[in-house]
């Protein structure tokens, strides 16, 4: 695809505020952001996995305890995940670069151009939609790790990397119930339940609040923020949950993850750092910038968290929240 320099003609100035109508949260990316960890190799640990035998009543006599059991060992398991590439390319034109002041649509008197400047607007546009990209991979990246320079590294997302605890919705709605399962399942697969966030979209949340509403259950406003998201708070016998609203996630889909074992993975380039702004070779009356990066997910042992798939993708109605309160008074 040839490159396409910001012109006079396809970027026209215009006066007023900036507004983008694209996504620019970037909720799970916050929430794991604080733990963020330096390589300098394109694969990296996610965790060195190895069970103990679980509870049983020995069976040894005095006779048979002078002779000790063979030898056994435990084995070890590393399970790993890649970084991948980031990359975007702006350029503008000199004409461009020279005429910010020619403007287009209403014209009153003393009106200036929003953005000022055509290069840094463009640069900040492709920053953003970089973050994006991460935050979608983060959630939902399908692994794949090069086995040349010709193929492609990708991260491994939070959700296909979740493979044991899984709870089927069979299309119903989000209930505590439900979320109530997920975390027996990280219980019972050994795991601590004790900093669980659950990662919900709007509709979702909407009904998990019904049916709290509608069994007397708790949720809570709990006034602060991790990392600067914030959260709420519903209460169950298996422990506190901040729910937290996530973008990407697929629809009918929650996930509880314990943010703390979850940390992004960057691979700065030398002396150059990571997502860094370099101009390109010129071939013209123009300036061309590339940004560069790679950033992977350490999801950390994938037991450790849980989804719940296959729920419902509608909103809950004022008829239905009715039906289910008459219900549960």
């Amino acid at each position: 695809m040839a490159d396409v320099y910001a012109m006079s003609g396809n970027t026209p100035n215009f006066s007023g505020v900036l507004f983008n109508k694209g996504n620019t949260l970037t909720p799970f990316s916050t929430l794991i952001g604080a733990s963020r960890m330096i390589t300098n190799h394109v694969e990296f640990a996610t965790a060195i996995e190895y069970a103990t035998g679980g509870g049983a009543q020995p069976s040894i006599s005095e006779e048979a305890s002078l002779i000790a059991p063979d030898a056994a060992v435990i084995v070890r398991d590393q399970k790993s995940n890649v970084t991948q590439i980031h990359q975007k390319t702006v350029g503008v034109s000199y004409g461009k670069m020279s005429n910010m002041g020619t403007m287009s649509g209403i014209n009153v008197a003393n009106q200036v151009a929003n953005p000022a400047e055509e290069l840094s607007f463009q640069i900040a546009a492709k920053m953003a939609e970089i973050a994006q990209d991460i935050e979608y991979s983060f959630l939902n990246g399908v692994y794949n790790k090069a086995a040349n320079d010709t193929q492609v590294n990708q991260t491994r997302g939070l959700l296909p990397a979740i493979t044991t605890n899984v709870v089927d919705a069979s299309g119903k709605p989000l209930t505590f119930m439900m979320v109530c399962a997920a975390l027996d399942k990280i219980r019972k697969a050994n795991a601590s339940t004790a900093n669980i966030i659950l990662g919900v979209d709007a509709v979702n949340q909407m009904q998990l609040n019904a049916d709290a509403v509608a069994n007397g259950l708790t949720i809570v406003d709990s006034g602060r923020t991790l990392n600067g998201i914030n959260v709420l708070t519903v209460l169950t016998p298996l422990g506190s949950i901040d729910i937290a609203p996530l973008i990407y996630l697929p629809a009918g889909t929650a996930v509880l993850f314990d943010a703390s074992l979850i940390r992004p993975v960057e691979q700065p380039t030398p002396d150059k750092g990571n997502f860094f702004l370099e101009e390109l070779a010129k071939v013209g009356a123009g300036a061309r910038y590339q940004i560069f990066g790679q950033i992977g997910l350490d999801h950390g042992p994938e037991w450790c968290s849980a989804k719940i798939e296959d729920l419902s993708v509608d909103m809950p109605t004022d008829a239905d929240f009715a039906k289910r309160v008459s219900v549960n008074p």
